[in-house]
């Protein structure tokens, strides 16, 4: 079950290398289509929004809108690529296919029963006699999406449909039929059996998703409801499903459906405390972005809890080892604020002290999540990568709170952590006595290193398929953000720890049953394509 779950995990992730790109081209083409923002920079409005360059800047926000408006489309096709065990292109081919027959035929149904456009919005739900709180519940169902009037199901309709085409793709997509049926064999049967079942699905949501809309609006109001308690439990959860790959499950329902919220912003409903951001962010105008998103604390994680926790590995790090340390340490703790990569550093100490990460550093990421929240700190994400396109529109942020947040929980951390560290002797890296050979190297040792380097990754590639038991005993590859997932046939020949970390230079392994993830950071998505043109067919 685990490794099912850390594999469904890992297809919801698909989507989101887009998200990173999104939020730049919304945050680039908001500010310079912003009268505001180009006042501010001395250029007269008048003139410049009648500019080529002006509507350069509306496509390059566009271009962002045409990601966030179609997340659900993105998701089904995703999943359903990502599921797939072969023949990824037919699944990815039918997922549309489903998607589309299953707004066809919401749409067909509602429209069948007088429901339109029309008589769902709020002011018309209002002018029939229906309670505002409940009128603005019962217009939140419903949504115009690629052309078709239906139930807003968002990402939660289009995971579904790719999950269930991955199932009918991986079980008819070597459907063999008689010879008249022939040309409709194989891989082409998918695609049929995907139109029928997004249809039935279609069928099925008309009937229920009422009741299902229902239940996201009344756990929202329960998340709003129990404040910063339901902080602190979302990003300490949160922090306690990382390690088991598992933490997309509870933030991308969050962040891009109904569970995370709903605001109209110009106008238009938008559903998902990133959504409603990214909205917020490419609006002209100047509100602030919101609060209650579940991310300003990422910022404390990055820029004071993991810094400070390096800082306490470095200190008690024998004398000897102090140089080594820190040049390990420095690179991850900067990749870490730049781009948001924390598995270096976390799968350190959760690989040495478990304890220290489910005990200690969870439950102080909630409570860092819930102090920002009630600072009303917001940001969209933690890392600088993240922030960039937000900082073009400064007038939308609140970060102030940062500068007397982020000290004091590293000052605290710090101690904390250096205290553990020597009462328990948690031996972190630098603390053991053994070292590298550190000497200087000639030039002719020089030249094979570069030469070494070339073919390092093909090498690497070779050595982990041979770690993971050989080719026949691999099932599926792929890949996160920074680990190597992996499904076997039999565990039992999947290379030891020791192999993973000292001889592959993985930075930590993680073993559910038939599944495993190899961490390797930032470099993973190389490493993960080499891996998969070694193996063929993957």
């Amino acid at each position: 079950m685990k490794e099912k779950m850390q594999t469904f995990g890992k297809a919801m992730l698909v989507p989101i290398s887009l998200v990173a790109i999104g939020g730049l081209l919304l945050g680039v083409g908001g500010a310079f289509t912003n009268e505001a923002t180009v006042s501010a920079l001395g250029i007269n409005w008048e003139s410049y929004s009648s500019t080529f360059i002006f509507n350069i800047f509306e496509v390059i926000k566009s271009l962002g809108d045409a990601i966030f408006g179609n997340l659900s489309i993105l998701y089904a096709v995703g999943v359903a690529f990502s599921l797939a065990k072969q023949e990824k292109g037919w699944a990815a081919f039918s997922a549309v296919v489903a998607f589309l027959a299953l707004l066809a035929t919401m749409s067909t149904l509602l429209a069948a029963q007088g429901v339109s456009v029309e008589n769902t919005t709020v002011e018309a739900l209002i002018e029939s006699g229906t309670d505002p709180l409940q009128a603005a519940k019962h217009a939140a169902l419903y949504t115009t999406e690629l052309g078709f009037f239906t139930y807003r199901t968002g990402v939660f309709g289009g995971i579904l449909m790719g999950v269930l085409v991955s199932l009918i793709h991986n079980k008819f997509y070597k459907t063999k039929l008689p010879t008249a049926l022939a040309f409709f064999s194989g891989t082409r049967t998918v695609p049929i059996l995907s139109l029928i079942s997004g249809g039935v699905l279609g069928i099925i949501f008309y009937f229920i998703w009422p009741f299902i809309g229902s239940l996201f609006s009344d756990f929202a109001e329960f998340v709003t409801k129990t404040g910063l308690f339901g902080t602190f439990i979302f990003r300490t959860s949160y922090e306690m499903l990382v390690p088991f790959g598992m933490h997309p499950l509870l933030s991308l329902p969050m962040h891009w459906s109904d569970l995370g919220g709903s605001m109209v912003v110009d106008g238009e409903l938008v559903v998902g405390n990133a959504a409603i951001q990214l909205a917020q962010l490419a609006s002209p105008g100047s509100e602030k972005l919101l609060v209650r998103a579940f991310m300003a604390g990422m910022g404390v994680i990055n820029f004071a809890i993991f810094p400070a926790i390096a800082l306490a590995m470095y200190k008690t790090a024998l004398p000897q080892n102090k140089k080594k340390i820190a040049g390990l340490l420095i690179p991850t703790i900067v990749s870490t604020m730049l781009f948001g990569i924390t598995e270096p550093i976390l799968f350190t100490f959760l690989f040495i002290a478990p304890w220290m990460y489910f005990f200690i550093y969870a439950p102080i990421a909630g409570l860092a999540e819930v102090v920002t929240e009630f600072f009303k700190v917001s940001i969209f994400q933690g890392n600088l990568k993240d922030w960039l396109p937000f900082f073009l529109r400064p007038e939308k942020l609140n970060m102030w709170p940062y500068l007397f947040i982020m000290p004091v929980f590293f000052i605290v951390v710090y101690f904390l952590f250096k205290f553990l560290i020597i009462k328990f002797d948690v031996k972190t890296p630098g603390r053991e006595l053994e070292q590298s050979t550190v000497k200087l190297y000639s030039k002719q040792e020089y030249n094979e290193k570069i030469q070494k380097d070339k073919n390092t990754e093909n090498t690497l590639a070779v050595n982990i398929i041979e770690a993971l038991g050989g080719r026949e005993n691999i099932e599926d590859v792929d890949n996160c953000v920074s680990r190597l997932r992996v499904l076997v046939k039999d565990p039992s020949l999947v290379a030891s720890d020791d192999v993973w970390n000292n001889q592959l230079g993985a930075l930590g392994v993680i073993r559910l049953k038939k599944g495993v993830q190899i961490v390797y950071g930032a470099k993973v998505s190389s490493v993960a394509v080499e891996v998969r043109e070694e193996l063929g067919g993957y």
